[in-house]
């Protein structure tokens, strides 16, 4: 497993699957409720940017950007919370998500960004559950895209919270664009959004007609039960990318620029390793020997001493 390298201000496309692929995020109104406040209360305990965010019936894709550099405590506590709920919905004990880390991926440029949002919101159209990105049942960011209102007030859901715990009464997710658009204006943004989704929608009518085949449909994902799993093998050892750049001189740069951090984590490790008392780490090192460099002392050349 490669350690994450962690810089305040990146964009990311976040990935994670529920246990053995099942449904266990099959949309109902409770998961709905679920996913929205642990969202919005985990972005607003870090001070995330959410840009986008989907929940398949057996995985759940985000697009944030980590202001303060800090995702990985934030996808833990989301995820936690989202488990612990929803495995007193589900009436069950074992794991909730698959025990793989989740995949964060480097959203490069505005473009990369823009790209992994109509992915993400043409999730149940390229699967072939639905034929219209607004036909998916579950939670979206879609609706949100195409209207001025960039916020969403979520009550705190009954299943599994407290009525007097810890967390609040009522959270706001707040919705923002993606970094690199600010100069669009609303009605602007919106008809971006809805232009790239709809041909993603052409796209994935024209493979289906190819190939003989037809949308499960919603009514379909709403009867499907929370262990059941996609018909579809899984694919095996497929390669799971950190960044994603169409550019290909700035895709090379990153990727270079990414394995030196590797190279220099690494040796600092074996220095800490090897008994030194004052060793410096590379840029975006996040946790080292269970520390967490929230607060890191950097040195003229850049290092964050452990």
């Amino acid at each position: 497993m490669r350690a994450r390298q962690v810089i305040a201000g990146q964009t990311y496309l976040m990935t994670r699957r529920c246990t053995q692929r099942q449904f266990l995020l099959r949309p109902d109104r409770v998961v709905e409720d679920v996913v929205l406040y642990c969202l919005a209360v985990a972005a607003e305990r870090f001070k995330i940017e959410v840009n986008g965010f989907i929940a398949m019936s057996n995985h759940q894709h985000l697009v944030i950007r980590d202001m303060l550099g800090n995702f990985p405590d934030f996808l833990a506590y989301h995820n936690k919370l989202v488990a612990k709920a929803l495995n007193v919905h589900r009436n069950r004990r074992e794991n909730f998500w698959a025990t793989e880390q989740p995949n964060a991926v480097h959203l490069v440029e505005p473009e990369d960004r823009f790209a992994k949002l109509v992915y993400l919101l043409a999730n149940p159209v390229a699967s072939d559950l639905v034929d219209r990105v607004s036909d998916w049942p579950g939670v979206s960011s879609f609706p949100l895209h195409l209207s001025a209102r960039t916020t969403m007030n979520v009550k705190r859901p009954r299943t599994f919270f407290l009525p007097n715990g810890k967390l609040p009464e009522e959270a706001t997710l707040h919705l923002e664009r993606v970094d690199g658009f600010d100069s669009l204006t609303d009605d602007g943004w919106a008809s971006k959004v809805r232009d790239a989704v709809q041909v993603e929608e052409d796209r994935a009518r024209r493979a289906r007609t190819r190939a003989g085949r037809s949308v499960v449909g919603r009514k379909a994902v709403l009867r499907a039960a929370p262990t059941d799993t996609p018909r579809s093998l899984e694919e095996r050892r497929k390669s799971r990318p950190f960044l994603a750049c169409r550019n290909p001189v700035r895709r090379a740069r990153e990727i270079l620029a990414y394995f030196a951090f590797q190279r220099a984590r690494r040796a600092a490790w074996c220095r800490l390793q090897e008994g030194e008392s004052d060793v410096g780490f590379p840029l975006g090192t996040y946790r080292v020997w269970g520390i967490v460099l929230t607060k890191p002392r950097t040195s003229s050349c850049g290092l964050i001493a452990a």
